[in-house]
């Protein structure tokens, strides 16, 4: 084989998908999932692709039958998660991630696209699996207090009644629960945490769509900004040496990333429709927050760091229970999101 030939092959990546349906190990036995989801997420990092080049590893081909697709290797890149642990990502990466997610929501919104072509991405990505699955572990699991899928450190025992016994925190997960399922604003990533983003320096790219639907707008936004504050927590109560204010980069690419995504997202939206993306994003955010602390899903970031721990559920459940009180506006939101510091953790 030449030198070209193989450099070729290793930009490509080959992976079999079983032809019994599989299991997502953080899910346990008891949920088998379909192979399809597999046909789903290369599906969508072509359509990601075809808007946002470059965002994504490149998919090459897909078999259904022979249960194989290709897509580009991404050998030289480390997850996210690896990074914000150490405090070493680089702002341009937010800056690529907020510019993922616009460009991907406005592209596919109902707002921008004929009736009859919305209606076809609805159908193309009508992902019911995986749709499923997240509706029960994000919303549902979570939420119930006798589910054996919960767990949750000794850390954060005295907070779990204000879950269970807060009839506000419970309404408010059922209707985005109920957001969910059943609000088709624009194609979504489904699961944006640390581990679904590859990262080289400053370059960023989008991985692991596995939950890709159409849904709400404010869902993607509400979870990567929920897991950018696992990490913000863990390096306000917890700095590292060489980068003991990374608390603050991870503060200004929260607040950067709202005004880039949401001041993109007026210009196709009217005065109400930003106030609900606003605060449906609230909700998302704090339902993230609580979920992956609680239920299935527990960030590595927050390993070990129990004040950081306290700190993200107290903030989840602010913004779970904000009333009248919560933003409406992009500087309503940012100036909420800019106030966070070191909360009362007892």
């Amino acid at each position: 084989m030449n030198s070209s030939c193989r450099e070729k092959l290793h930009l490509l990546v080959i992976r079999c998908l079983p032809s019994t349906p599989g299991k997502l190990e953080i899910f346990g036995p008891d949920h088998p999932l379909s192979p399809t989801r597999n046909t789903f997420e290369y599906k969508a990092l072509r359509k990601f692709h075809q808007i946002c080049p470059g965002s994504v590893p490149e998919p090459y081909f897909c078999n259904e039958h022979e249960r194989l697709f290709l897509m580009e290797d991404l050998f030289d890149y480390e997850d996210m998660e690896k990074g914000m642990i150490s405090g070493q990502v680089e702002r341009d990466v937010f800056r690529e991630i907020a510019g993922f997610l616009l460009r991907v929501h406005r592209a596919t919104h109902r707002k921008t696209m004929s009736s009859e072509s919305f209606t076809e991405l609805v159908d193309d990505f009508r992902n019911d699996g995986m749709l499923g699955l997240g509706e029960q572990y994000f919303f549902t699991k979570p939420f119930l207090k006798e589910d054996p899928s919960n767990k949750h450190s000794e850390a954060v025992d005295h907070l779990i009644p204000a879950i269970y016994e807060d009839r506000r925190v419970l309404d408010r997960a059922e209707g985005l629960r109920q957001k969910y399922l059943s609000q088709k604003d624009c194609l979504l990533h489904g699961d944006l945490h640390m581990c679904a983003v590859m990262v080289n320096g400053p370059s960023a790219k989008i991985i692991d769509p596995e939950f890709v639907t159409v849904g709400p707008a404010a869902f993607d936004l509400g979870v990567l900004i929920a897991n950018y504050f696992f990490s913000y927590y863990a390096h306000l109560f917890y700095p590292l040496e060489d980068s003991h204010e990374f608390h603050k980069t991870l503060m200004d690419a929260i607040t950067e990333t709202m005004e880039t995504y949401i001041g993109g997202m007026a210009s196709i939206l009217d005065e109400n429709e930003v106030g609900e993306l606003v605060e449906d994003t609230i909700g998302f955010i704090g339902c993230e927050l609580i979920r992956r602390i609680i239920g299935v899903g527990y960030t590595t970031e927050l390993e070990n760091r129990p004040l950081a721990e306290i700190a993200c559920l107290k903030f989840g459940l602010q913004l779970m229970t904000s009333g009248s009180e919560r933003p409406r506006t992009l500087r309503e939101l940012v100036s909420y999101l800019g106030k966070k510091d070191k909360p009362n953790i007892r």
